[in-house]
Parts: C-alpha cells; structure tokens; sequence
C-alpha cells in the first residue's frame, strides 16, 4: 500500500524536475498534508503540522536577522518544508541556515524564479488529492470485501489473510476471547503453538491495533515487521473494517461455544456431583462431544482468592454495574488463563466454570511423573495469574482414581484441600490432599458437637468480648498463633506497636483465664482456632 504523501512524492512530480534540495535531505520522507503561501512572518498559528511552506523570500529578507530563528519556529509548529525562490531577494541561502536545515531534519527546496506560485501549489494539491481519493476507493473496496467476508461467513483465517493481503505486511492476530493465535505471511495458519508466544512482549516491541468494542478488547493484530511507531493514516480505514469482521466472526464463535460449553459444563458437574450412576451414561456423553476417558483421573481446582470479597465491596458504590461488570471480564480471563496453561500440559483435560472456580479433570497413565508435573503446572499457574492480573489463586488436588465413575471422590479431596488451605495459607497455595497430614481429620470431625464444644471452651470468650466492645483481640490471638507465639514477629505483621501486642496477650489471658505461656494451652487454642477458620 502507498502509506502516504511525501516531501520526496511532491518534488518526483514531473513539474519540479528543476528544483534542487538545499538542506533537510534526510527528512524527505515526512508526511505531506498541504501547501500554503507565507506572507507573513508569524505563520504558526495556523499550522496544523505537514504543511509545505512557498515564499518569494521578501519575508526572510525583510527579516533576514531573523531567518534562523524562524526556521526554528516553522519546524517546531510541524512545518515540514520550505520551497522559496532564489535569485528574486536571495541569490543564495546562508550556509548557517543549510546547516541548521540539516541539523534539525527541515527541509529547504530551491524553486525556479519564473515559476508562478500556481505552477506550484496546483501540482502539488493534486498529488494530494488524487492520493485522497485513492485512500476514499480504497475504503471502499476493503468494505466491500469485509461485507462479503461477514456475508459469507468468512472463518477468521480468511478474515487475517485479506487483512494481510491489504496492508501488505506480515501480521499476527492474538484472539484474547478464544485463546488462540493467527500468524499470515506467505500463507496464513493457526498457531498451534501460540501458547508459548509472549504476547504482551510482543505488544511492546511491535507495532499493534487494538480490536475492540464498548471498552471491551477483543484481541491484538500486530505488525510483525515493525517496531514500536504510529499507524498510517490510511491504514485504519482496513482496521476499522477488520475491527468489525473479527469482532462478528468472534461473537458468532461465542455464541456457539455457549450452548456446546454449557452442555459440557452440565456433564462435567454431573460427573464430579456423582450425579451419574451408570458408566455407559458417561462414556455415551462423552462421545457427544469427542472425549475418550480411558486413563487415570484425578481432579484439580483453581479458586481465584478472594474474588467474591471484590463483589461485595463494590455493592454499594455508584458505578457498580459497570465495575461488576469488568470484574466478570477479569474473572472470565483468569479462568481462560487457568485453562490455556493446563490445557499446555493435559491437552485431553475436561473442566468446568464454577463461579469463580476451575475444575479440571486430568487423565494421564504416568503416574510415577504426574505429582511432578502437577506440582510444576500449578506453579506455572499461579505465576502467571499473579504477574498477569490483581488477583492470585489457590490449587486443590485430589487422589488418582482409575475409573471415570469414581473421580467425585477425588474432587471431593481437592474441595478439601483448598478449604483446608485457606485454613493454613490463607490465599496464593498449591496444596495436593495426600500432603494434608493432621488436617484430614480435623476436616473429617470439625463439625462435630463436642468438637465444636471444645472450640467454643478454648476461644469463644475472646469472640464474645470482641462483639460486645468491638475489639480485635480475636484477630490478633489467630496472628500471634500463626507467628508460632512470637508476639514480636505477630506486632509487625499487625503493623503495631509492640508494646500494644504485648498489653493485648495479656488482655486474651485475662479473659480466657488461661496461661498462654503453658504448651498444652498453646496446642488446645491452636487446634481451636484452625476448627474455627474450617468452619467459617
């Protein structure tokens, strides 16, 4: 495509063979939008950038103190060039002003005296019009192309290629609502291995266009063959319309997905519900939809931390709608994350949405690697969530089972490992169900009457004192039982003065009526305090 006008465009018109570049030739390339005539020595209000400055010279010569200055002036106010007349006020331009055209990348183009300002202004407006309007058929012609695309249902392979084929560069196109990646060159494919391409650093090195709609992104086309600069004007008119093709052709895709998803989603909650009570239920469903479920399974859930606290702070604030409404975006990209990394390792992995959790079913006959490679993923998938976006997540893993009819009890163990783990790690936590120690029978009893009696007995004093003079003794009893009874270490991670800790230990021991200095309490109350937090 001819990305635009330029210094050097005017001046190969035939018209101006005879005119001679004084100084600025390293600036020839820049961008023409217009001529004028200067009659004046205070042009630059005027000056919306890219305009070709004509002059007898009168005014320089009038000003000829001045010149320097004004070449200065022009060019800061996005002037590009001055075409002047010689041998009518100037035999020749001062060498300090062809140096400072050269210093500074500005222009300065000797015209014929004998030419009229109108064999100069004519041929050049042409050139720009005549580029205008080749910009306006041009427009035209990619609208109809789109139209037929979107007309025709055009995959969004075809949709890349014309795009390509258009701006005549080699592109990527990233579909963030999908996941997947589009590369066109010589030929245009889906990349299959689009996983491993750092999308963000592309999008700093090379130039790129944002697809979007109502604030919402869609995905990236970027220019592969440039770095990081403006688009040219004339480009945007084929964006814009592409803007509009990939958009419909994602929303199409969506739409479908929806009713496939929601179908999938309903089977995998079935299975993971023990919802399903015959094996060739499972095995005719699954058909449905391409899946074999021959080896292993186990289950594994991703729970974005503290997802729902975000909800409820923004109940009663005045952009509540549209702020719910993006963190709907950011949770469905989380997940989209969640899936893309697990899907890298378990190409044959099932899962289903829950809110703000992911349940994925995982088969694999390795066994003797599968606690290796689980525990690598899931850090591969906290790091990215947590680099990526504000929030972090925490893992649960239940057992392997070897029969598909059976894997609700390994989500039922990873269930417990994630609860059990927001007991031990609040938030941001990896944690498989065979590494859960003590914790199993705590979570298997803490429901218990004598067991919540004894809760009661060992801490329930400091909750009613908090209620009653809404206190925090409560809260810092947990930190100071999380610190391994450092109050030293429990004042800072409370950000208070140690003293302060130190009078409220003392408090807690006053209402307990215990001696927290003895083992035996310490233990009683630690116990208590993790029952508690289960049964939260």
């Amino acid at each position: 495509m001819n990305k635009r006008v330029t210094i050097r465009d005017i001046l190969n018109t035939d018209e101006f063979r005879d005119f001679v570049v004084l100084a600025g030739d390293s600036a020839l390339d820049k961008e023409v939008h217009s001529i004028t005539i200067m009659d004046s020595p205070n042009p630059f209000p005027w000056s919306v950038g890219g305009e070709i400055v004509l002059s007898s010279g009168y005014i320089f010569k009038k000003h000829e103190s001045e010149f320097e200055e004004l070449i200065r002036k022009m060019s800061d106010a996005g002037i590009v060039a001055l075409f002047i007349k010689l041998k009518r006020y100037f035999d020749y331009i001062p060498q300090n002003i062809i140096d400072l055209g050269n210093e500074i990348g500005f222009v300065i183009v000797s015209v014929p005296v004998e030419m009229s300002f109108v064999d100069v202004i004519n041929p050049t407006l042409s050139k720009i019009i005549n580029f205008q309007t080749e910009i306006i058929r041009k427009s035209e012609e990619i609208l109809s192309d789109f139209t037929s695309l979107v007309m025709n249902e055009g995959d969004t392979l075809t949709i890349i290629k014309v795009i390509s084929e258009i701006l005549g560069e080699e592109i990527c196109y990233y579909d963030m609502k999908l996941n997947e990646m589009y590369h066109c060159k010589s030929s245009c494919y889906k990349d299959r291995d689009f996983v491993h391409i750092n999308i963000n650093q592309l999008l700093i090195e090379k130039e790129s266009y944002r697809i979007s709609m109502n604030n919402k992104i869609y995905g990236y086309i970027v220019f592969l063959g440039r770095k990081k600069g403006d688009i040219y004007k004339d480009e945007f008119n084929a964006l814009a319309h592409a803007n509009t093709a990939l958009i419909l052709d994602t929303q199409k895709k969506l739409s479908s997905m929806q009713i496939e998803n929601r179908h999938k989603n309903e089977f995998v909650r079935d299975i993971i519900t023990n919802n399903i009570r015959s094996k060739m239920e499972i095995e005719k469903r699954a058909q449905s939809f391409g899946w074999t479920f021959k080896e292993t399974f186990r289950t594994l859930i991703v729970d974005i931390d503290n997802f729902k606290d975000e909800y409820i702070k923004m109940e009663n604030t005045d952009e509540k709608r549209d702020v719910n409404n993006d963190l709907d975006d950011i949770r469905d990209n989380i997940l989209s994350t969640a899936v893309r990394v697990v899907k890298s390792y378990f190409v044959d992995s099932v899962y289903v949405n829950l809110s703000d959790t992911a349940v994925f079913l995982i088969q694999n006959n390795r066994e003797d690697k599968i606690d290796e490679i689980l525990e690598k993923m899931s850090e591969e998938i906290r790091n990215t969530i947590g680099n990526k976006f504000d929030f972090t997540v925490s893992i649960g893993i239940g057992e392997s089972q070897d029969d598909i009819i059976n894997v609700y009890r390994s989500y039922k163990e990873a269930q417990m490992a994630i609860k059990i783990g927001r007991t031990i790690y609040n938030s941001n936590f990896s944690l498989h169900y065979k590494d859960l120690g003590v914790y199993r029978i705590l979570y298997s009893i803490y429901q218990n009457e004598d067991v919540l009696s004894f809760c009661k007995s060992s801490i329930g004093k400091v909750l009613d004192y908090d209620g009653q003079y809404n206190t925090e003794l409560f809260s810092s009893l947990q930190k100071i039982a999380d610190c391994d009874w450092n109050l030293k270490i429990a004042a800072e991670e409370l950000y208070i003065h140690y003293n302060t800790m130190k009078y409220r230990y003392k408090k807690i021991a006053e209402i307990l009526d215990k001696d927290l200095n003895k083992t035996e309490v310490r233990t009683d109350i630690s116990l208590a305090l993790k029952i508690y937090k289960m049964s939260e």
